[in-house]
């Protein structure tokens, strides 16, 4: 055992907490499996203590810094793991970790996790690539994860299958935030994982080269794909420098060409060419396949106006409407081919020529009226398409203009910085 860690029977908060297992460590800190005791429930605990610059007392568990020089860089790491602990505790998602406490103990602190015993994506890995649907899944509900830290100002940094966990109801879990940035232009500009690293392979160009800067959502997007190429193929993606001078290698049989497209564009060099949310990326991935109802009842939502739900909202709504249109002309060429089997038998008598000719013009009737449905559901769709596509030219330049103030803001920050210590000078 690591010296560094705690020994099991170790208690935490005068016997609220006791440590049974280690079950990682890495750069920021050292994760325990623990009880709690009160409750006899299975939780993680993750300990600050920052390699290479932190050490234990065997006999009193206390974490010093031996070396001043690394006290500065300590303490604000330490900062930075409350913070985003705290940052972390608020996002309210089922696929991002759910934090329950947190304190200072042994000087350094820790926070208390809820315990996930379905094991990481890198674990199952071993047992070969994912099927291209279940890799779907995994990824569209890590980027579900990813969607709310985005909104809160965190970025990530270490999207990857070792820091996907699944839960007991098989739902993934994005874990280990301890690379994570904010992009909140009132907090500390610097990032962890400018101090420890990144991991390779899932890192993109702008994260390996430590420009904090130049950090953003399409970061975390970039692993995100690297994470799906990983799934699909089994294999570890290659290292940024890799992709930007020979591209990806050959997929594997088997890989759809709408997942290909997906992991070639979130996995691009240049920032600016990938996805810059994760609405964006989502709308690369292939469409799930939709059960036709068994009923001729379709419902038909209006199709917002807001440019954010291109690729989200009417992707499930035009496949559907499509698939009514498809069934109501099944529908219509049954029924005909119903009537010709029905009445080219032999000639009945009088009173069956009546019944049948009743239960003809009846059928006819139902024919007329599913061809009506059927020419109306296909303007339907006709008309949703032409939306979509103002939207998604719309959405499109809205993108660009972002773009633009994005690298416009870039551009003066230098200036500012320059101008905000002369006056500091000046004052």
């Amino acid at each position: 055992m690591d010296t560094r860690a705690l020994k099991p029977g170790s208690e935490l908060q005068n016997g609220k907490y006791r440590i049974l297992s280690v079950l990682g460590q890495g750069g920021f800190g050292i994760t325990y499996l623990a009880e709690q005791t009160g409750l006899g429930m299975r939780v993680a605990i993750k300990e600050f203590f920052l390699k290479g610059s932190c050490q234990r007392d065997s006999s009193t568990s206390k974490v010093s810094v031996p070396v001043s020089e690394n006290e500065e860089l300590v303490n604000r790491c330490l900062r930075k793991f409350k913070s985003e602990a705290r940052k972390i505790a608020s996002v309210n998602n089922d696929h991002v970790v759910n934090i329950i406490d947190i304190f200072d103990e042994n000087g350094t602190s820790y926070y208390v996790m809820k315990y996930l015993g379905g094991g990481s994506l890198a674990a199952k890995l071993a047992g070969g690539p994912f099927p291209e649907k279940t890799a779907l899944r995994i990824v569209g509900e890590v980027a579900d994860a990813l969607s709310s830290i985005h909104a809160n100002g965190l970025l990530h940094l270490d999207i990857k299958p070792a820091n996907i966990l699944m839960d007991e109801r098989g739902r993934s879990v994005l874990i280990d935030f301890g690379v994570s940035k904010y992009v909140d232009s009132n907090q500390d500009s610097s990032t962890t994982s400018s101090l420890i690293g990144f991991s390779r392979g899932f890192a993109p160009l702008e994260q390996v080269n430590s420009t904090s800067t130049s950090l953003s959502p399409a970061s975390d997007i970039y692993a995100l794909g690297a994470t799906l190429y990983n799934l699909v193929t089994g294999s570890a993606p290659p290292e940024a420098s890799v992709v930007m001078d020979t591209g990806l290698p050959a997929f594997p049989p088997g890989v759809s060409e709408d997942v290909k497209n997906a992991i070639t564009q979130a996995m691009q060099p240049r920032r600016k060419d990938r996805p810059q949310n994760i609405g964006a990326f989502l709308a690369l991935l292939p469409e799930e396949e939709e059960t036709a109802p068994e009923e001729d009842t379709v419902v038909v939502n209006m199709v917002s106006s807001d440019h954010d739900a291109v690729g989200t909202s009417h992707r499930g709504r035009i496949p559907l409407i499509i698939s009514a249109a498809m069934l109501g002309a099944a529908l219509v060429l049954t029924a005909v081919n119903l009537l010709s089997r029905r009445y080219a038998g032999p000639t009945a008598s009088e009173n069956e020529v009546v019944v049948k000719a009743a239960e003809y013009d009846e059928l006819k009737e139902k024919v007329t009226t599913m061809t009506q449905k059927n020419t109306s559901l296909q303007k339907q769709v006709n008309d949703l398409s032409s939306q979509v596509n103002t939207l998604n030219t719309r959405n499109s330049t809205l993108q660009k203009e972002n773009t633009k103030l994005k690298s416009d803001v870039a551009s003066y920050k230098p200036d500012a910085e320059r101008w905000r210590r002369q006056l500091q000078l000046n004052n």
